[in-house]
């Protein structure tokens, strides 16, 4: 397949790449955090725009991997999302590693990630070491921590001062354990993120 990586320059391009964020997850991510609101993509264009990446075949976008700066070591990335009909070709793993070499001319060398479960093992490939959190607004960290009795705690955390989180160290994904805490504290969310260092 042939198909082309560019980088977002324009307002335009930033509106067709978010299309297909829309199309991959239903919803844009800009309603689960302000930090994926356009506005912030507008901003973080004119300075970084060359880590907001897509992929074009025919004149059409068929994949997308952003990222964002967090501080001076690290970036987020996501959103990451290809057309279901050009999944598993390699475009998504050529858009991340070409994210990674944007990111090494900024001297960033830290990406973290937070993954849906059917794309835990494509970043486990690309060399990204997986984490769980567990996160809630309506329990404290100590009942959070209450239901872990076999992983070493990584770290916790109040994210935005609203957020209760706790960061779990698992060899690989515990469904069981994910289960556990969504069923027992209504309103937790648990993921698996992912980073590397590079």
């Amino acid at each position: 397949m042939d198909y082309v990586i560019k980088h977002v320059k324009t307002e335009r391009e930033l509106d067709d790449t978010l299309v297909l964020e829309k199309i991959a997850f239903g919803i844009p991510c800009e309603y689960n955090s302000p930090a994926y609101s356009r506005q912030k993509w507008v901003e973080r264009m004119r300075f970084c725009g060359d880590l907001m990446l897509y992929a074009e075949s025919n004149n059409e976008i068929i994949a997308i991997v952003f990222g964002r700066i967090e501080n001076e070591s690290s970036i987020t990335v996501g959103p990451v999302a290809v057309d279901e009909r050009f999944r598993k070709q390699g475009v998504a793993r050529e858009l991340m590693l070409r994210l990674e070499e944007h990111a090494l001319r900024h001297d960033i060398h830290h990406l973290a990630l937070g993954a849906v479960e059917n794309a835990e093992r494509f970043y486990e490939k690309l060399g990204y070491k997986g984490i769980l959190l567990i996160q809630s607004e309506k329990h404290s960290i100590n009942e959070l921590l209450s239901l872990n009795t076999k992983y070493k705690v990584i770290n916790t955390n109040v994210y935005g001062g609203v957020v209760n989180q706790v960061f779990l160290d698992l060899p690989a994904p515990d469904r069981e354990l994910q289960r556990k805490y969504e069923s027992s504290f209504p309103g937790c969310h648990t993921q698996m993120v992912f980073d590397k260092s590079i």
